[in-house]
């Protein structure tokens, strides 16, 4: 027999309101369970009904929002199938198997990455990519010269389009010249190392430093931390 739960307690348990704010969304008719609306107190709904408030589906559990600052020789990635030592496993709550990253990043590299377990909003930042602004630190095989960090700059400005991919890339100040800042979308790791490709340098690895606005201050190597509310609407602004 599947289990029964509450409406009221399913909508509470998502983080949207009370259960008595849930019972008064009920009375007036603004939720609905599968294709029915439902006004009646004490409903009760079974495992795998769908359930939606304003029109946006919910679920039972609350939207958890976190960035993590990742060492080296974990994993982020949006393929977990069979993979081990993932960033997921550094973080430390019962439910951090739902927690879903928002791009990739390789094992040697570093850096913040974006969890949720809110599969909606990871969707639609994905689809908002362009207007993501993410700040990587690269370190490269060798020192770039003034002469191509130019030639790259001037690259970026003829490539300017409405899907801006690099936006900017400079020298780190107190750095050695071999580790440089670039900011770009959200994008694949991939494109940093053919981005560099083309003007002969290789990429070592690669920190990401900034990503939606949010740094490492703070935030030590390895360490998490949930955002605040101020932070999630921001978020939501995309």
């Amino acid at each position: 027999m599947k289990e029964l739960i509450r409406l009221n307690k399913f909508i509470s348990n998502s983080g949207l309101c009370s259960r008595r704010e849930a019972d008064m969304y009920i009375s007036m008719g603004e939720v609905r369970v599968n294709d029915k609306i439902i006004n009646q107190l004490g409903y009760k709904i079974r495992s795998g009904d769908k359930v939606y408030f304003n029109g946006q589906e919910i679920t039972g559990q609350k939207n958890i929002h976190i960035i993590l600052n990742k060492p080296k020789g974990y994993l982020a990635t949006t393929n977990e199938n069979n993979q081990h030592r993932l960033c997921r496993d550094l973080i430390s709550i019962k439910t951090s198997t739902k927690l879903k990253t928002l791009f990739s990043l390789g094992r040697s590299n570093l850096g913040l990455v974006f969890f949720s377990n809110d599969l909606q909003l990871i969707e639609k930042l994905r689809k908002k990519s362009s207007k993501i602004k993410i700040i990587y630190q690269v370190n490269l095989n060798k020192e770039i010269s003034s002469i191509d960090i130019n030639k790259m700059k001037k690259h970026i400005l003829k490539k300017v389009s409405k899907k801006i991919i690099v936006r900017k890339i400079d020298y780190v100040v107190n750095k050695p010249k071999n580790i440089i800042g670039i900011e770009t979308s959200l994008i694949q790791g991939n494109y940093i190392l053919n981005f560099f490709k083309k003007f002969n340098y290789s990429v070592i690895k690669y920190d990401v430093v900034s990503i939606l606005n949010f740094n490492k201050k703070n935030l030590e190597r390895g360490k998490w931390r949930i955002l605040t509310k101020k932070e999630i609407s921001f978020l939501k602004m995309f």
